[in-house]
């Protein structure tokens, strides 16, 4: 055991700022209509940021709330990503700013000129146009809802109907989300701010807040490497739940030193995944992370969808995937968690996904039909996109 290590993991979590409260949700029914009823009794402010905002039946109830909330001059700003919310249209985001709704693209398709106006570019059609195909594969992933400065959502949950509970049939989605409150909250505010006005501040050093985000370079890269160095100086558990697994060679590196470090290594990902191809690039991993001692499992009951990492006595819950799009691309948050009871709910759960889950090994992976070791290495040598 690493005394080092473990005293490195330790500063970490004394020099963390806590939440007051943490309330983890595993059911999106229970997640969703816990902040409908917020945005129904909202006081002041609305900030709403994700990737996927469908307008789907889950879509037009939230719709419906915002402009309710709208008429009763509660200010509302909403954020949603380009790509992961084409069902859009230029008159039905002039409906909600009609309503009172401010609202914001992050990198609109560069052909899709009638959403220009809702960038924060302040150029002429020609710059936006290279500006926004240059940076067509970085997209806003974040999931992130903030009812009056004072309580947020986050977690894996995307404004989309796919996360609540299907008919008879359908693989129910497996999410994890949480809801949040403190003095860290005003943080998050800020945060939202950067990405509606697109600023790039000077980097201060924000190690002390329980969250972590990557929207400029600096962020991108610590956030990383705070990742990896975490994972590393675990010495007892490092549980991931992953929708996706296509992960760095450090991120790999620092689950075998953990593993040397003397720590439980396990990760459940999903045998199907609402990416088809993905569990095709997944299994091309496999064998080395098997090598080294790593556990992994492939859970049939659900479509995994969850981002949740439980690392010795800190816990993260949030948008980031183990793949390069996380790492290189997108724009990502994640929350810290330390409370006693959120690590424990966290544990139980990832012990009730590993009942109802299939263990991998070196023989079963060796009995994969053929073409899924050609096609995943095809899929593999474009990893740097997904």
């Amino acid at each position: 055991m690493n005394i080092n290590l473990m005293t490195q993991n330790r500063n970490f979590i004394t020099h963390l700022h806590e939440w007051t409260s943490e309330d983890i949700y595993f059911s999106a029914n229970d997640y969703f209509n816990d902040l409908i009823y917020n945005i129904e009794n909202a006081k002041q402010s609305i900030y709403f940021e994700c990737y996927i905002f469908y307008r789907d039946r889950l879509g037009l109830k939230i719709i419906n709330a915002l402009i309710k909330a709208a008429q009763r001059n509660i200010e509302i700003r909403l954020i949603i990503d380009g790509y992961g919310s084409l069902n859009w249209n230029a008159q039905q985001l002039a409906e909600l700013t009609d309503a009172g709704i401010f609202i914001r693209i992050y990198h609109p398709l560069p052909w899709r000129i009638s959403l220009y106006e809702r960038t924060t570019i302040k150029k002429n059609f020609f710059i936006k146009f290279i500006y926004l195909s240059s940076r067509i594969n970085k997209r806003n992933h974040r999931k992130l809802y903030i009812i009056d400065r004072k309580t947020a959502w986050s977690g894996s949950m995307n404004i989309s109907a796919d996360h609540i509970i299907q008919k008879t049939g359908n693989k129910p989605w497996f999410d994890c989300g949480i809801k949040i409150d403190g003095e860290p909250i005003i943080e998050l505010v800020d945060n939202f701010n950067e990405i509606w006005e697109k600023k790039h501040l000077i980097i201060i050093d924000n190690t002390h807040l329980p969250f972590r985000v990557n929207n400029n370079i600096l962020r991108r890269k610590k956030k990383n490497n705070e990742l990896a160095n975490l994972i590393e100086s675990c010495h007892d558990r490092v549980w991931i739940i992953s929708a996706y697994l296509a992960p760095s060679q450090r991120i790999i590196n620092a689950l075998k030193a953990a593993k040397i470090n003397g720590a439980e290594v396990k990760l459940i990902i999903s045998h199907h995944s609402d990416v088809i191809f993905f569990p095709l690039i997944s299994t091309t991993y496999y064998a080395e992370l098997l090598q080294a001692g790593i556990e992994i499992y492939e859970n049939n009951e659900h479509i995994i969808h969850a981002k949740t990492i439980l690392l010795d006595d800190i816990a993260l819950v949030g948008s980031s995937n183990l793949n390069h799009r996380s790492f290189l691309h997108d724009l990502e948050i994640d929350i810290l968690l330390t409370k006693p009871p959120s690590l424990q709910t966290l544990k139980v759960k990832f012990n009730q996904l590993i009942e109802n889950s299939n263990k991998i090994s070196i023989l079963k992976l060796k009995s994969l039909p053929w073409y899924y070791n050609v096609l995943g290495k095809i899929i593999w040598n474009i990893r740097y996109w997904l």
